[in-house]
């Protein structure tokens, strides 16, 4: 019994003094971690749970881990923010995945970011074609800045005192070089129709085509790769 008395003792200890060093330590969501942010509650987590269950551990033990890693944090948050060359070794840059309208196929590989988990990011900002954005992000907790091309820029219709248009998904037909043969189906077209096109924009090859989606409102939209300068 007193075993269990004592886990539970650790437990609750543990649970309070992990609390109190997250709100030190300035981590306020999982979401707004960068990488050595969860690396670092990683690490602290095994600390702690280790000695919990361990019988040799008692509760100042614990609590000595959850301070003396408090304080190694504190110190590297106190070195990043007075030396600016040792950011670089905590801390990632924000990567450009589309420059001026452009997307950069280099930082897109380097951050291992494909087309499909791009578009979604960019889903998350409500930008549901890559036509509209001038600027992304990848910042360094993983999500995506946007800025979009002026003439995409949010204005309601009602301000305008404009008629209200009817509004469709894009259909991506190529992404990084691949054709996406059922999505034709969905626009009543072919591959043969999409090379034609191709070939009025000056592309022979599909395969240099970053990517190429159809919106009814539109028409086609067709980016080819760039891999940066």
């Amino acid at each position: 019994m007193g075993g269990y008395m004592e886990t539970t003792v650790e437990l609750i200890v543990g649970f309070f003094a992990l609390l109190i060093f997250t709100k030190f330590t300035g981590r306020s969501s999982i979401s707004e971690a960068t990488p050595f942010d969860f690396v670092a509650a990683l690490v602290l987590g095994e600390f702690v749970g280790g000695a919990i269950y361990d019988p040799k551990v008692d509760i100042w033990k614990i609590l000595y881990v959850i301070a003396l890693w408090g304080v190694l944090i504190g110190g590297i948050d106190f070195l990043t923010l007075k030396v600016n060359r040792m950011r670089g070794l905590f801390e990632s840059s924000p990567a450009i995945l589309i420059n001026d309208g452009v997307i950069v196929r280099s930082e897109m590989k380097r951050n291992k970011i494909d087309m499909n988990r791009l578009q979604t990011l960019l889903r998350d900002k409500d930008v549901f074609s890559i036509r509209e954005v001038a600027f992304a992000l990848l910042e360094p907790n993983g999500k995506i800045s946007v800025i979009k091309k002026p003439i995409f820029e949010t204005v309601r219709r009602i301000d305008l005192d404009l008629p209200t248009t009817s509004v469709s998904l894009p259909v991506t037909l190529v992404s990084d070089g691949m054709i996406i043969k059922d999505n034709f189906v969905l626009i009543g077209r072919d591959v043969a129709w999409l090379k034609s096109e191709l070939k009025k924009r000056g592309i022979e090859n599909l395969r240099d085509v970053m990517l190429a989606e159809w919106r009814e409102e539109d028409g086609l939209y067709v980016q080819t790769i760039y891999n940066g300068p």
